[in-house]
């Protein structure tokens, strides 16, 4: 993945915690808050081993690991918050789940994560 794995983890944290930001005290939201910080909290680590700054010598099969289940548990997380967020049917939940659709889709392609479910999620958020 080079260079690029770090940002992708970047960028579903960062749409994570802006889904915690814009839509957190929605009703449709809040089932799905203290999840979503605790995997935005969790992709500090991931981070830390896809950037190679975690401090302490990790086998890299362990690494590997930990790290494809963080985006991976990112992911459908992230899936499941911007159905929640699109139900709200604002302009600004729409809009905030089509840009997840798009975040989603090149963290899928770039980690090798589709499957009919997600691919499904995908292509429901683009088009709320």
């Amino acid at each position: 993945m080079g260079a690029d794995r770090p940002q992708l983890v970047v960028d579903l944290q960062r749409t994570l915690m802006r889904a915690v930001a814009e839509f957190g005290d929605d009703p449709a939201f809040t089932a799905h808050k203290s999840r979503v910080l605790a995997t935005a909290a969790a992709l500090d680590y991931v981070l830390m081993l896809v950037s190679g700054s975690a401090g302490a010598r990790i086998p890299a099969d362990d690494a590997e690991r930990a790290i494809r289940e963080g985006i991976v548990r990112g992911v459908d997380d992230l899936i499941a918050v911007a159905r929640a967020v699109a139900v709200i049917g604002s302009p600004a939940a729409c809009a905030f789940a089509r840009r997840s659709a798009k975040t989603l889709l090149a963290i899928t392609r770039a980690e090798d994560l589709a499957n009919d479910e997600r691919t499904f999620a995908l292509i429901a958020l683009a088009n709320p």
